[in-house]
């Protein structure tokens, strides 16, 4: 990992520059190919399930395929302010077997063996990721990375190079899965609540698995997890864009055909070049080399003997039939250049770039024992030699490879509207990038999808299952830390984590429904406060004065209930704050009033009628 991946939480930092909205070019591929269907999980909860529509039929039952699962924590009523968006279930995600974990425990073995069983077990339901309880997951992996430094890395050399070839590969297979939910969910439509996720609830989904691949990423609060899925897809788009204009115009600089192709409803994302047979020397202009390095090919015009051998197609460009041999399939996702996934001419050499990076990792750090503190100045040599060979044209970020890789072979694997001859060549080629003993072909792992969703169903329905026990001890989870001091949380925490999660502080008592209740009313409340003083102006001009009055009236009857110094110091402040922006003689008498509910009558008289700055209340 390199360092500046270290640092990929800072990008937060970007939000007040990134003003980019989400891309809506493709809006009829996204509803011609993917729609959410709900089903009640028990009577205080919403399973929503993300759908493919006419994609490949890999079981043979004739059902659209299940791909993603969200859960709707609703507490049984129709509001939106007490709504979580609870868990996430990858659908098409198979836990590997101990067959599979030992194999990846093996130091330079990096072969798929077999494609995987597409039976569903029980573990198969635990969910991808817990998003009210996202601190648990990094905390969990720093602890393993800890034992791996202070126990594991200063035993024999055996010992060192087995767990870190085990760790590797599975930090590999997570990222895998979490890039697979996420292109799922950038694909998915957004509806009204009642049928699927709403704008806020898919961003703060997608930012959340994109933030889970960052170190700190899972410290991010809830109402800033929304701000950064906003602009998650602006970066995105500006790199297919230039990707798409680069890869264009080197196929007019030398000869080839370009074409783009959609798989399982994306849009501008891959792009095929062709070699068309007619051509038999490049144009003329300067020499080409540097643009072969680029495009990570050979030049066709000295292979074109060879490059005869394969299937011809038929191509029509600009009225024009012509007979063309494909190159390269690429994926205009990758940050630098467009990134090379399939090589029609030489299956092999991608392949060999993977193992070649994988190998000198495993050697430095798993048989050496390399590490960033006692040797820096290898990892520095080691960077600034990546900066180098990317800036001439060299795909060196493995982790950028590894996720448009795992988006391409879903896509691939789902789409059924590509030439069928074409993505079969693509398909015996794409394992290539496939380096993880873990790893499941995408086929059995779609088998598995729809016998995952029916259990899934079951399971949600049954009041008595494993999935209702663990919606309701994480609801407890979560009211214990709305009602603990900062003192009481980092408490439990420590308790947490020394017991190696075996236990986890939970409120008790059978009301804990409704001050559950409350207290997530509060926090909707506040968020909404926070985004209306963020901006600096006065509130009644930006948003509508009644919403803003029945906001406060709401938390004049809900804070004298809340008793935790945090949330009601936190309302405190965010009162104070509209007060002193506000212009708005009755709007500040209902600021007034909320303060008087938290302090009593005459606490707030420290705020002048017509004062634009508040003063200490306490």
């Amino acid at each position: 990992m390199r360092l500046k991946a270290y640092w990929k939480i800072f990008a937060l930092l970007g939000l007040a520059v990134a003003n980019g909205r989400r891309s809506t070019a493709e809006p009829s591929l996204v509803s011609a190919h993917y729609y959410w269907q709900g089903s009640p999980a028990g009577n205080s909860a919403q399973l929503l399930t993300l759908f493919c529509r006419a994609c490949e039929d890999v079981n043979g039952a004739g059902r659209d395929i299940p791909l993603v699962a969200v859960l709707r924590d609703t507490l049984g009523d129709s509001g939106i302010e007490n709504d979580r968006v609870s868990y996430v279930w990858l659908l098409t995600y198979s836990r590997p077997t101990w067959e599979k974990r030992a194999l990846s425990a093996v130091p330079f073995f990096y072969w798929k063996v077999g494609d995987g069983s597409s039976k569903v077990r029980t573990s198969d339901l635990k969910p991808l990721m817990n998003l009210s309880l996202p601190q648990h997951a990094v905390v969990s992996s720093s602890m393993r990375n800890v034992v791996q430094w202070t126990v594991l890395d200063p035993l024999t050399m055996s010992v060192r190079a087995s767990t870190r070839a085990y760790r590797n590969n599975q930090i590999d297979h997570e990222r895998l899965h979490l890039e697979e939910a996420e292109s799922y969910l950038q694909s998915a439509p957004v509806t009204n609540r009642e049928t699927g996720l709403t704008r806020k609830e898919l961003d703060t989904v997608i930012a959340r698995l994109e933030l889970r691949k960052s170190m700190l990423g899972d410290f991010v609060s809830g109402h800033r997890a929304a701000e950064f899925g906003q602009n998650a897809n602006f970066e995105d788009e500006r790199i297919r864009a230039r990707n798409w204009e680069l890869l264009r115009q080197c196929a007019d600089k030398t000869g080839l055909l370009f074409e783009a192709i959609n798989l399982a409803g994306t849009r501008n994302q891959y792009a095929v070049l062709w070699y068309p047979t007619d051509r038999l020397t490049p144009p003329d202009g300067p020499r080409l080399g540097s643009i072969w390095t680029l495009l990570n090919l050979k030049d066709p015009y000295t292979q074109r003997d060879h490059l005869l051998k394969n299937t011809l197609y038929r191509r029509t460009w600009k009225g024009q039939t012509r007979e063309v041999v494909p190159l390269g399939v690429y994926s205009l996702a990758y940050p630098k250049m467009p990134l090379l996934m399939v090589d029609f001419y030489d299956g092999t050499h991608l392949r060999r770039h993977e193992l070649t990076q994988r190998a000198i990792t495993e050697i430095t750090s798993g048989v050496i024992g390399l590490s960033r503190f006692g040797n820096w100045y290898y990892f520095v040599g080691a960077d600034l030699y990546d900066f180098y060979a990317s800036r001439r044209g060299t795909a060196m970020n493995q982790t950028e490879r590894l996720s448009c890789y795992s988006k391409f072979r879903v896509a691939l694997a789902l789409d059924s509207s590509v030439d069928p001859t074409l993505r079969s060549a693509m398909q015996q080629r794409i394992g290539a990038y496939s380096v993880n003993p873990l790893e499941t072909s995408a086929k059995k792992e779609l088998a598995a999808a729809v016998l995952r969703y029916d259990m899934l169903r079951a399971s949600a329905a049954d009041e008595n299952s494993l999935f209702t026990h663990r919606l309701e001890k994480d609801r407890r989870i979560e009211l214990a830390r709305f009602e603990a001091t900062k003192s009481e949380q980092v408490r439990d925490g420590i308790f947490h984590y020394a017991s190696l999660a075996l236990y986890t502080h939970q409120a008790k008592g059978d009301d804990f429904l409704a001050r559950l209740d409350h207290y997530r009313r509060v926090d909707y409340d506040l968020n909404f406060l926070d985004t209306l003083s963020a901006a600096g102006t006065p509130p009644e001009v930006a948003y509508d004065r009644a919403h803003i009055e029945r906001v406060l009236s709401e938390l004049t009857a809900l804070l004298p209930e809340i008793e935790t110094p945090a949330t009601r110091d936190r309302a405190e402040r965010a009162i104070e704050k509209l007060h002193g922006l506000s212009a708005d003689a009755q709007l500040k008498t209902e600021c007034r009033a909320a303060l008087d509910s938290m302090h009593g009558v005459g606490a707030a008289s420290g705020l002048a009628e017509g004062s634009g700055t508040p003063e200490t209340l306490r």
